[in-house]
């Protein structure tokens, strides 16, 4: 999409879900079905969080790479924690994406019934604060999704809690890229073509 395209997509703020929320709705709908995404301003979230969970995630990718390694769970698919870099291989892509990342997911409670199917958050003891940053981060952006979901459902004509059933307890994830210096012949892209998975996707 070019500068000029994105630059001509109209932010749906979130103070307006506050003040009407059937407008929001509707704005929101409007722009997915014009442009196939929406850009939502002014989200709330608190900017310290934020700022903490990507200072402490920075940190993270710092680390010596066998450090990190520690945190890969082969196996697994990239469920949760580390995934190396190169390992990762978008579907039909003959190389591998040039980035690592780290997954956060939902945190359960002992004996949830859906442990079996989602396994359990990692947690790097190198970075102070990595957990009750990074898990905010987590619960701060389950939440805003929850809210988005709401005005989607009003906008196609459902009522506005149809989607609360589908994504509690779900297992979402939250992806933390890091895309490290690569020479400039490098094979491959940072990600490759793909399409997502999940409900809703916020970046």
């Amino acid at each position: 999409m070019t500068d000029t395209v994105a630059s001509a997509v109209e932010p749906v703020s979130m103070s307006l879900y506050e003040r009407d929320f059937a407008a929001f709705a509707r704005a929101l709908g409007a722009s997915f079905r014009r442009y196939g995404f929406a850009v939502v301003s002014d989200h709330g979230l608190d900017q310290a969080l934020l700022d903490g969970a990507l200072e402490r995630t920075k940190a993270f990718f710092a680390l010596p790479e066998e450090t990190k390694r520690a945190y890969h769970v082969p196996g697994q698919g990239g469920a949760r924690g580390y995934t190396p870099f190169g390992i990762e291989q978008a579907k039909d892509s003959p190389v591998r994406d040039l980035k690592e990342f780290w997954h956060v997911g939902r945190e359960l409670p002992a004996g949830h019934p859906f442990e079996r199917y989602m396994p359990a958050n990692l947690w790097p003891t190198e970075v102070e604060g990595f957990r009750p940053y990074v898990g905010g981060m987590f619960d701060a952006l389950d939440g805003l999704g929850v809210r988005i979901l709401k005005a989607i459902a009003r906008d196609l004509g459902l009522y506005d809690d149809f989607f609360d059933d589908t994504v509690r307890d779900g297992n979402s994830v939250l992806r933390l890229l890091h895309y490290p210096p690569v020479p400039a012949d490098a094979p491959g892209v940072r990600a490759g073509a793909h399409e997502d998975i999940n409900v809703i996707t916020l970046l």
